[in-house]
């Protein structure tokens, strides 16, 4: 009878191993992504990753329009427009609208009204340095850069009726001139938006709006996630505790069935949450491992966009993966800890009862 129960308390050992494992690595990864600080530090250099991206998307799209058009390559200094970048955009601008579009979500996924959801950008800072000269060095260094056009052009008719970079520079005329145009005419449309007029400056944009979900399917398919995620985040917020109890009621029925002393407890219990510790590290060093591998594997992007977009979700996921490995290797070494210490329990109470019993 014995032995059966022992039989059956190592196939319970076993369970205790399998879901305190599950149970470490799943509340653990939850109050990782739970904690939007987290994401918030992960982005902070996203203001370096936009100054390298702009000149570069800039660049792919005037020398696209520029094949289009039959002309002669650009010659865009990606160095001189970066440092422009950095002088037009205000100290920690992008990092704090990167800080309200997380709170954005994190507000949602917390029970937020989907419907009426929108994302808050404050671009007074941005907009009085384009009105500056800031704004004119950047117009000009993309400007200056424009092919020479081939083809007879009134200087009058270059910018059209819509506000925008010209394809390429007429003779005779001085790319200062057209710079001046080209920044005093985006100025004045800024100016006569009432998006950035009204509200000091700070734009609203809807995210699930009807309108917006009439026109978009794509959107409400986003939607539609975003609530089966809502329902997932508040389940393991309120719930997520309750995976503890599978492993705490293996090492229960493990007392109920193998355990007759302090020492079987100590011996059953200890080498239970040492080899389960153990199995724990060794997960926790081949993981990172293969997340990594899998990184690497994602395939290159050839737009700029893509590649910076590409860049800062390895950023989020490294930073959300050595949060997650610091809190499991903490907790791990905790229960490698409590193992040794029931390990040593058995085995000084076992030492002591066979000393007692052959009357030492």
């Amino acid at each position: 009878m014995r032995g059966c129960l022992r039989f059956l308390a190592g196939i319970v050992a076993i369970g205790f191993v399998t879901t305190a494992v599950l149970t470490l690595f799943l509340t653990n990864l939850f109050a990782v992504v739970a904690d939007r600080e987290i994401f918030k530090e992960s982005l902070a250099n996203l203001d370096q990753l936009v100054v390298e991206a702009v000149p570069a998307f800039v660049a792919q799209t005037l020398e696209e329009q520029a094949r289009e058009r039959g002309l002669a390559p650009i010659n865009l200094d990606e160095e001189l427009l970066q440092q422009s970048m950095e002088t037009l955009l205000p100290p920690g601008w992008i990092e704090a609208q990167a800080d309200t579009a997380v709170d954005t979500v994190y507000d949602l996924l917390e029970g937020g009204d989907l419907d009426n959801a929108e994302l808050e950008i404050d671009t007074t800072p941005l907009l009085d340095r384009f009105r500056g000269d800031p704004g004119r060095v950047v117009v000009s260094n993309i400007v200056t850069s424009l092919p020479a056009c081939t083809q007879p052009i009134n200087p009058a008719e270059l910018l059209g009726p819509n506000v925008t970079i010209p394809a390429c520079l007429p003779p005779g005329v001085p790319a200062d001139q057209i710079t001046q145009e080209v920044h005093t005419r985006l100025v004045q449309t800024l100016d006569s938006n009432p998006q950035f007029t009204s509200e000091f400056g700070v734009v609203r944009v809807p995210l699930f709006s009807s309108e917006q979900q009439a026109q978009n399917e794509q959107l409400v398919q986003t939607r539609e996630q975003l609530l089966r995620l809502q329902r997932t985040f508040a389940f393991a917020q309120n719930w997520g505790w309750v995976l503890w109890l599978l492993p705490l009621s293996c090492l229960f029925m493990i007392a109920l069935f193998a355990v007759r002393s302090i020492s079987d407890l100590g011996y059953w219990w200890g080498w239970t949450l040492l080899g389960t510790a153990v199995l724990v590290l060794f997960l926790s060093l081949v993981f990172p491992a293969i997340t990594t591998f899998l990184l690497r594997q994602s395939p290159a992007n050839a737009t700029a966009v893509a590649t910076s977009l590409q860049q800062t979700g390895i950023q989020v996921i490294t930073a959300v993966t050595d949060t997650w490995l610091s809190r499991v290797y903490l907790q791990a070494v905790i229960m490698l800890a409590v193992g040794v210490v029931f390990v040593l329990l058995g085995f000084v109470t076992g030492r002591r009862t066979e000393y007692m019993e052959n009357g030492y």
